[in-house]
């Protein structure tokens, strides 16, 4: 596989001293972070292809992945990117999105109450263990496209852009786990691992997490209102 056969898209957000904090959220002492723990993703891998809509499949992916599942397809997380850059105020453009972006997204649509952002490595792995999935977006080096034998990236190579995607487990031995939007074609079952400590430098690097309160299915429209959403709003623009 070569980097141009898969899509990437992901912009900076710009800052914003609105956001909520994640350390809001949970106790000040967090306590032992050396657990492990997988939140599962109980579908088939959504795959945006090679088109740079990953902010949007980032936002899918969470939606698909426990603790509170919600179907999503490539359909409809392509919507989700396009619901994006109409917040964005550049309707229907091809040049990427921000994390932020597809926060207020599934915020509008009802999938979840309130979005917060970490500020710290420790804070994801805490919210790892006890909460749920984040939505990350950080720089994506061309190394990283191709995961070693034991299915773990690396940070190697120029830099190919930036990306979004979701972490959605931590292992014993210091590795979250990646559900990516490349399907089957990448990693395990659309999954790979990176260190803790790589990922780390990712963050440092103007990375972002975003996670949230997530409202359960009787209370959210999810993916079934987007493309009415979307019309709806293309209306008005």
């Amino acid at each position: 596989m070569t980097p141009k056969e898969f899509g990437l898209g992901r912009n900076e957000s710009p800052a914003d001293a609105r956001d909520f904090k994640l350390a809001s959220f949970m106790p000040e002492d967090l306590g032992d972070l050396s657990g492990a723990v997988l939140w599962q993703y109980n579908a088939y891998p959504l795959d945006q292809a090679d088109a740079g809509h990953c902010v949007g499949f980032g936002g899918g992916n969470f939606e698909i992945n426990a603790p509170i599942e919600t179907p999503c397809t490539n359909d409809e997380a392509n919507s989700l990117y396009y619901l994006c850059k109409i917040v964005d105020g550049e309707p229907r453009m091809e040049n990427g999105s921000t994390v932020r972006s597809i926060a207020k997204v599934l915020r509008n649509i009802g999938r979840i109450d309130a979005y917060a952002f970490a500020e710290r490595i420790d804070e994801i792995t805490w919210w790892l263990l006890n909460r749920g999935p984040v939505i990350v977006g950080t720089m994506w080096a061309e190394g990283m496209f191709t995961p070693d034998a034991n299915n773990i990236i690396h940070i190697s190579g120029n830099i190919a852009g930036g990306h979004c995607y979701l972490l959605n487990g931590k292992t014993a031995d210091g590795h979250y786990r990646i559900h990516n939007s490349w399907g089957m074609r990448w990693g395990v079952n659309g999954e790979a691992l990176i260190a803790i400590s790589d990922f780390n430098m990712l963050f440092q690097l103007n990375g972002e997490a975003m996670t949230a309160v997530e409202l359960p299915p009787t209370q959210n429209k999810g993916c079934s209102a987007l493309i009415a959403e979307l019309f709806r709003v293309k209306s008005v623009v």
